[in-house]
């Protein structure tokens, strides 16, 4: 064997935080207008924002809110991080707003797309939606684009659970390359409810109750093991079983989260 030793002068790479952020209020067709999503959007990011500071070198926020959030600008901004993004980085893609699985006729199977501002009519065949939702498929390409080695997705959006069901195609290729980078990457899913579920917003709260469940522990309300540090892992146990107490409390209709990953869990916030 031959010893190499390697002398670095330069500095470290510093890691930061890239947030994608949407949320739409007020859709095209009106008909589809919700209460809290851009609350929601807002909160999560300023929560970020607030803890992540001592974490991460710097946060970069990337806010798509009401008529900016289009499929356009979405992959527009996603193309901006593309091309700023390290593999040392962290990169979060959050949504609040409406999800609707497609119909799709068999033998193809229905997919979760997110609804976006301009999508006026959610029964038209899947491929004229296409051209302006953002469908499951379209956020694995997102990941798998994105070279950051820790992600973190966040849907809060009726029926998310299947972009979990889309992306987790067990046997894939893909999947059995992300294995094997799982001992240094982590990439996350959390999605606000199963395929048959809506996810509910509560104007008690001024938010949708999964996101009202974020943030109680990224704002510190609530205190994981007395540790300041919150990780990914530690955010999916607690919604996982606190949103189905609050479905309980203040609507009556079942909310129950569900969250995919693989790799190693990593820390999002340090409280303060």
């Amino acid at each position: 064997p031959t010893t190499v030793i390697v002398k670095y002068n330069g500095e470290l790479a510093k890691t930061d935080l890239y947030i994608l952020s949407i949320g739409i209020n007020s859709y095209k067709n009106p008909a589809y207008n919700l209460d809290y999503a851009v609350n929601d959007s807002k909160a999560i990011v300023k929560s970020l924002e607030d803890g992540a500071d001592s974490l991460f070198n710097s946060v970069k926020t990337y806010s798509l809110l009401n008529s900016k959030a289009t499929k356009a600008n979405i992959l527009e901004t996603i193309a901006e991080i593309k091309g700023e993004i390290g593999s040392e980085d962290v990169f979060m893609f959050y949504y609040a707003g409406l999800g609707v699985m497609s119909n799709e006729v068999a033998p193809k199977e229905p997919e979760f797309f997110i609804v976006t501002h301009d999508v006026t009519n959610l029964y038209y065949t899947p491929e004229v939606i296409r051209e302006k939702a953002i469908f499951a498929s379209d956020l694995m390409q997102i990941s798998k684009n994105i070279i950051a080695e820790k992600q973190l997705f966040i849907i809060d959006a009726c029926h998310s659970v299947g972009a979990i069901e889309s992306f987790a195609v067990r046997g894939s290729e893909r999947e059995k390359a992300l294995a094997q980078l799982a001992r240094n990457t982590g990439t996350f899913f959390l999605t606000a409810a199963q395929d048959a579920e809506f996810a509910n917003e509560v104007g008690e709260l001024n938010h949708g109750l999964f996101t009202y469940a974020l943030l109680e522990v990224l704002q510190g309300t609530v205190r994981i093991d007395g540790d300041t540090k919150i990780t990914v892992s530690e955010l999916k146990a607690y919604v996982e079983e606190r949103v189905p107490e609050l479905s309980e409390e203040y609507h009556g209709s079942p909310q129950y989260p569900t969250g995919y990953s693989f790799g190693r869990d990593f820390p999002i916030v340090i409280l303060k």
